[in-house]
Formats: structure tokens, sequence, C-alpha cells
């Protein structure tokens, strides 16, 4: 008799908790990411100066090669004043031995919407007004000079300048001048000179003055006034800086100081024929007499 011998099954271990899977931990993010965002930067910022670059090469060649003279003259005879209108670019007055009023302007562009017309007896120049910009890029107003005849020599003046730059010399009349911003340069003689000066600088350099009237609402002005005694002279300054040279002599001086400083140099001799008289409600005015 044959007996078959089961073996015993294998001993089962105790079931225990279910153990958590491994956490594989966070990715690794290398710097690739934050590279490429860089070099992508990179690459599209130099594109916009390379291309910045290349029109503005482009416009400077285009200015360079538009610049031209332009050339406009009037009759003048009767003329006794002189109205300008500057809104940009640059305009030189001067007296010469001519016979009529000329007008030159070097531009690259708009050299011909510059205006020279007589208005009765009042010579009017203006340069361009442009819109939106045009006019920096197409590289500005230009330069103008006025040529005018010296048997002219003592018309009023009347200037309203915007922004740009101003320079006469010679001999005028009455000359009312506004500048809204920019320089303003002016030589020679005056018999009364009035300046509104809202931004910029102005330097006056006048003989002979009678009155003057000056105004800064910002900015810088230099008077230097020779010659004559002027009988006179009313300056405000809201803010900026005003210097006045006289020439040597005996003035009533009085001033109103609410704030700025007043520095002067001069003295007063109340009683004198001559007055000056100062305003400053901000910026500063030094008033002496000339050396």
């Amino acid at each position: 008799m044959t007996t078959n011998l089961t073996p015993p099954a294998a001993p089962v271990s105790p079931a225990g908790p279910d153990l958590p899977a491994a956490d594989p931990g966070p990715t690794p993010s290398g710097p690739r990411g934050s590279s490429t965002v860089v070099a992508i930067l990179i690459i599209v910022l130099g594109a916009l100066i390379v291309l910045g670059t290349i029109v503005g090469a482009v416009f400077s060649t285009i200015r360079a090669a538009a610049v031209s003279t332009a050339s406009s003259t009037v009759a003048v005879p009767g003329v006794d004043a002189l109205a300008i209108e500057l809104n940009a670019g640059s305009l030189a007055v001067e007296y010469a031995d001519v016979d009529e009023a000329e007008l030159e302007v070097t531009a690259p562009f708009g050299g011909d919407r510059w205006t020279l017309e007589r208005n009765g007896d009042t010579l009017t120049v203006a340069s361009p007004s442009w819109e939106w910009g045009m006019g920096w890029i197409f590289g500005g107003s230009g330069r103008a000079v006025l040529t005018l005849p010296e048997d002219l020599e003592g018309l009023d003046a009347e200037l309203q300048m915007g922004a740009g730059s101003f320079h006469a010399e010679g001999e005028f009349g009455v000359v009312d001048l506004t500048v809204g911003a920019g320089e303003l340069t002016l030589d020679g003689s005056a018999e009364d000179v009035s300046v509104d000066l809202s931004a910029g600088r102005a330097v006056l350099n006048l003989a002979d003055v009678d009155t003057a009237d000056l105004t800064v609402s910002a900015g810088s002005m230099d008077a230097a006034f020779s010659g004559a005694q002027p009988s006179d002279i009313r300056a405000g300054v809201s803010a900026g800086s005003l210097t006045l040279v006289v020439p040597d002599g005996a003035y009533d001086v009085t001033s109103d100081v609410s704030a700025g400083n007043f520095r002067n140099q001069l003295g007063s001799d109340p009683g004198a024929d001559s007055t000056i008289s100062v305003e400053v409600s901000a910026g500063q005015v030094m008033l002496r007499a000339a050396r």
C-alpha cells in the first residue's frame, strides 16, 4: 500500500498595512527654460535696435539728400514795422546794403513753407507749423535769414515765438517779444523794449533804451543796457532768473519780493528821474551798473 504525502503549504506572511508608493519627488527644472526666455528677449531687443538704427539711417540719408535753399523777396517802400511768427526752426534778422527784404531758408523739407509777405506798412515772416511731429521726422523747419535794407533801421518789431531760436542785430524802434520756449538774442539798439519769457533763454544787449518791461515766468534772461540812461524799467520774475545791467547813474529803485532773492548792487536814489521797479514772486534777480 502506497501512501502519498502532501507537503505542507508554505507559510503565508501576515497581511500588514499597505505601504505608500514611493514619491518620485519634484521633476528637476534645469536652467533651460529661463535661459530660453532670456535668449528670446535678447534677440527681440537686438532686432529692435537694429531696426531703429536702419530707420534712423534711412531718414538721415533722406534729410541730407533733400537739403535745399529757398529764397523770396518783397519790396519795402513805406514799411515801418516787422511782425514775426516763429513756431520752430532758426531765424536771424540783419541789415545789409540791399534794395528789398530777402528771406533765405535752408532746410531738408518745408523750406518753401516759410512765408515773407507785406501787409500794408508791416512786413510779416512766418515759419511753418508742423503737425504730429512731422517737422522732427523731416529735419525740422531749418535755418532762415531775413536780410533787410539798411534804410529800414529803426523800424518797430514784434515777435511771437513758440520754439526754436531767434537772433536779431541792428537798430529798432519799439520791440515787443513774446517767447514760449527756445533761445532769443537781440543785439543793437531799441527805443522801447518789452520781453515776456515763458521758458528758455533770452539775451539782450541794447543801447539807448528809454523804457523796458521784462517778464520772466521761467528760464533765464540777461539784459544789458548801455548808452543813454533808461527813464523807466519794470522787471517781474515769477520763476527763473534775471540779470539786469544798466548804465551807471542815479536810479530810484523799488522792489516787492514775496519769495526768491533780489540782489541790488546798484543802490537807490529816491526821487531820481530814472526809475526801476522789481517784483519777485520766485526765482532771483540781480541788478547792477555796467562796469
